[in-house]
């Protein structure tokens, strides 16, 4: 099993909430050395903290797809609780990936001592729901936890939780300051063989001029040892371009007295060049770091995570987040989102106070073969931070409007219909809830939205004779969505109004012809109205004010687009605005004629539609787009 795959699942077994208040109401009259305390203790605490932690484990199996280990399930004969203990935290620090708690893990004495190895180790810690659980948050947690139970006779938990509280913080940051020291007085060879410690970096060997000569220094190499000395630079160079996933390494140059680096070559692949080049470097006084190359383009994405919040963009170094349109999410989700896409959970997760620069690949990469690589930690003294949650973005636009805005309702606890997502630029992957039909909805997903432009149909067709018809030159739509179909009862979309209402229209049955403006609004039941304004609401809540397509099946309403922000319609004018001519349109002529007749207006023109149409229609979506003035027209 590797080290970057596995999650273990920690979780209360002989204690947590339930044990807390069992013992108040029961466990407290019994003698706790005797049979019957423990037959009590077995039938009210551990066996439903057991059953709950193998639910959660089968879930978590399900959705990541990779090994998920839990404590619940071994039960070795004789064993106490410091034997599971010190076998589970040799585990946790050897072999395991990213750590998630169970609700109430605080009033257990097991579980901290568990995510205390977590952090010493360095390894992520969220909860159930992805929410990041950083050093002082747990510290916290168990702080209150220790102050609840002063009021119980459980002194010796509270006891023991207090103390894990006043000294959790300072395990995680201890071991980064340890190992990085001061990165200001190193050498930048020096400052990666650290940051190597603390996560994958991309393989390199270093070099120091030594009277005209290179003098190899410090080394990550796939198969070696940390450190590996090499025989010469020949040898050195020649294992790393041979270690190397695309058979190219680069050559970095610099001093010590000015770490900014001076010559740069890029994409080496013949192993003279890089022997003649590393040692005319060297013959000029200049150290010099050889590295992998690694492409910023093969799909991946490259970031920065600090404090909650993480930032990333595709196509880029993870200097990229200082452009425009650079994707913003909270840690959790943002871990989740990753792991979802990519298939593996990223090592992306710092101590406070810390920056980290990261990059997450398809390919294993970097000298411990996994998928994340870390460029530069430092310490950041900044805290109070929030993620911009805004799409279009970079990323996006790689995976299309369409999936993102779907991933981020699915990350928000929205019902969003199972959904298989086939890329350009990335292996499929999936997400979403069972609908329980078979039959499946194909969706295009354009890098931005195009309302109503590109195909939707019910059923099945090749997806890539799809993409090669509508996008030939790949510059509109970035993948292809199989989503499961819902039992449609009514269906139809939500908007926010410019005067800040809420507007819900809809039809009986599908809503692909409501959608295009083929079929108008129909009065809806209360009941259908009161469903979707109560999804609203949930969403509004983490989201601020969005808005989506929705098919009710009867039970439940589920989202199958979604878009933040408000729009500019009213009730009469779908696009607020002047014009001194209005054109006559005539909506049953339908969204390419509306297209073209777009295309044709003067600057001082604007639209009035003939015709019942939606206002949260694919027509109306169409001239909010396009910024034209436009308004419903009287006219018969």
């Amino acid at each position: 099993m590797e080290k970057s795959s596995a999650i273990y699942l920690s979780g209360p077994i002989t204690t947590g909430p339930r044990f807390v208040q069992w013992h108040a109401l029961e466990g407290h009259l019994l003698d706790s050395t005797g049979e019957e305390y423990r037959k009590e203790l077995g039938h009210h605490v551990i066996a439903p903290n057991s059953a709950d932690i193998q639910k959660e484990a089968g879930r978590l199996r399900r959705q990541y797809r990779v090994p998920v280990l839990e404590p619940a399930t071994l039960n070795v004969s004789g064993w106490r609780q410091n034997d599971y203990l010190s076998l589970w935290n040799k585990v946790i620090e050897t072999l395991v990936a990213r750590m998630i708690m169970m609700p109430g893990w605080q009033y257990s004495f097991g579980c901290a001592t568990e995510i205390a190895s977590a952090f010493r180790a360095g390894i992520p810690v969220t909860t159930i729901d992805g929410i990041h659980i950083t050093p002082r948050k747990a510290r916290n947690l168990l702080q209150v936890a220790a102050h609840e139970l002063k009021s119980t006779s459980l002194d010796p938990l509270r006891s023991s939780i207090a103390d894990f509280a006043d000294s959790i913080e300072a395990i995680s940051k201890n071991r980064t300051q340890n190992i990085l020291g001061n990165l200001q007085t190193v050498r930048k060879d020096q400052s990666l063989d650290r940051l190597a410690d603390l996560i994958n970096v991309a393989q390199f060997v270093s070099f120091s001029p030594d009277r005209g000569k290179l003098q190899q220094e410090y080394s990550r190499v796939i198969g070696y040892s940390p450190n590996k000395k090499f025989a010469s630079t020949r040898h050195a160079l020649g294992t790393l371009l041979e270690r190397s996933p695309d058979g190219s390494i680069n050559l970095r140059s610099y001093t010590p007295d000015s770490p900014q680096s001076r010559e740069f070559i890029y994409g080496i692949r013949s192993l003279e060049e890089a022997v003649g080049s590393a040692e005319r470097l060297g013959s000029e006084g200049l150290y010099v770091i050889a590295n992998e190359t690694v492409d910023v383009s093969d799909g991946g994405v490259s970031g920065v995570a600090l404090a909650e919040v993480v930032e990333f963009t595709p196509d880029d170094t993870p200097r990229g987040v200082e452009k425009p349109g650079t994707a913003s999410l909270p840690f959790g989700w943002a871990n989740d989102l990753l792991a979802t896409v990519y298939g593996f959970v990223p090592d992306i997760a710092v101590p406070d106070g810390f920056r980290l620069e990261f990059s997450v690949h398809p390919k294993p990469r970097g000298w411990r073969a996994s998928h994340t690589l870390g460029w530069e930690l430092g310490a950041d003294p900044t805290v109070e931070l929030s993620p911009r949650l805004t799409w279009p973005n970079n990323f996006s636009r790689m995976i299309g409007d369409k999936t993102y805005g779907l991933l981020i309702a699915n990350l928000a606890g929205l019902p969003v219909p199972y959904t298989e997502v086939i890329s350009r630029r990335i292996a499929p992957f999936a997400f979403g809830r069972r609908t329980g039909h078979l039959e499946h909805w194909l969706r295009t997903s354009p890098r931005e939205q195009v309302p109503g432009k590109y195909t939707t149909i019910k059923g099945w067709m090749d997806p890539f004779a799809l993409l090669q018809a509508e996008d030939p030159e790949n510059s509109s739509i970035a993948s292809v969505l199989s989503q499961a179909a819902i039992g449609a009862v009514y269906s139809g979309a939500a908007i926010v109004g410019s005067d800040g209402r809420l507007i819900i229209e809809g039809n009986e049955g599908e809503g692909d012809r409501f959608m295009m403006g083929e079929n108008r609004p129909q009065l809806l039941p209360t009941d259908v109205k009161n469903a979707v304004l109560e999804l609203y609401a949930s969403a509004e809540r983490v989201l601020g004010p969005v808005r989506f397509e929705w098919v009710y099946d009867g039970q439940q309403v589920w989202v199958v687009q979604l878009h933040r922000g408000v729009t500019q319609s009213l009730a009469s004018t779908i696009v607020p605005g002047e014009a001194g001519h209005w054109v006559l349109f005539d909506v049953s002529r339908g969204l390419a004629a509306l297209r073209t007749t777009i295309e044709g207006l003067s600057p001082n023109e604007g639209l009035s539609f003939i015709g019942d149409v939606g206002l949260t229609s694919h027509i109306a979506d169409v001239v909010r787009k396009a910024g034209v003035p436009t308004r419903i027209s009287s006219t018969a």
